[in-house]
């Protein structure tokens, strides 16, 4: 029925860019200056820091598609079905509700703390058309966007689906939440703090 729509913060890859060059360039002077040895001495550092901030903010992030509302968070993934969805709503970063359950998105931070609510229900169709005028549209914020976006267009997208009869007779339970686990990340994550623990006791 619709794309899928992908938020996260616009600086968050940037930022990983930017920080792995400065430790590649910073490795490579350390070599210059003090050989090769440098390169077990200070290599597994600057693997450490890259490693974590492509776990921190590469990967993570939002999505918004027709199957229920994806959130990507550091070490895991968890994925609301939309009969399982409540309410999202938007505080410090974007919240998704499913039930007793809440996800927090560490991708989708908002652009600010005021706790902007957002009910699953038909809220996005009372939205008055300053506030649509103040948002930018879901199409424009694919790849971006806070979490007071990324909250209206969870609402929008719910409410076409139910509006279009995609969610008639939905009950809950039959779509339960799931959740992956980061196995790669973890991994790496584990395995660049072993050698640079075994580099800086060498």
């Amino acid at each position: 029925m619709g794309e899928t729509l992908v938020f996260r913060s616009p600086m968050a890859r940037p930022l990983v860019v930017i920080v792995a060059a400065v430790c590649l360039v910073a490795l490579g002077y350390f070599i210059w200056i003090g050989g090769p040895a440098e390169l077990w001495r200070s290599g597994p550092t600057a693997a450490l820091v890259i490693v974590v901030m492509w776990a921190l903010f590469w990967v993570p992030g939002a999505e918004v598609s027709d199957g229920g509302i994806t959130v990507v968070n550091v070490l895991r993934t968890v994925h609301v079905p939309w009969p399982e969805f409540t309410e999202a709503e938007a505080r410090w970063s974007l919240q998704v509700r499913a039930g007793d359950v809440t996800v927090s998105s560490w991708g989708v931070p908002a652009s600010s703390g005021t706790g902007t609510r957002l009910a699953s229900r038909g809220r996005a169709r009372r939205a008055s058309a300053e506030e649509r005028a103040a948002t930018e549209t879901p199409r424009r914020l694919t790849g971006r966007g806070n979490a007071e976006a990324a909250a209206l267009a969870i609402g929008e997208r719910r409410s076409a689906l139910a509006d279009a009869g995609h969610l008639t007779g939905a009950r809950r339970g039959t779509l339960p939440v799931t959740t992956t686990w980061h196995r790669p990340v973890i991994v790496a994550l584990i395995a660049a703090s072993v050698l640079t623990a075994a580099s800086w006791l060498g």
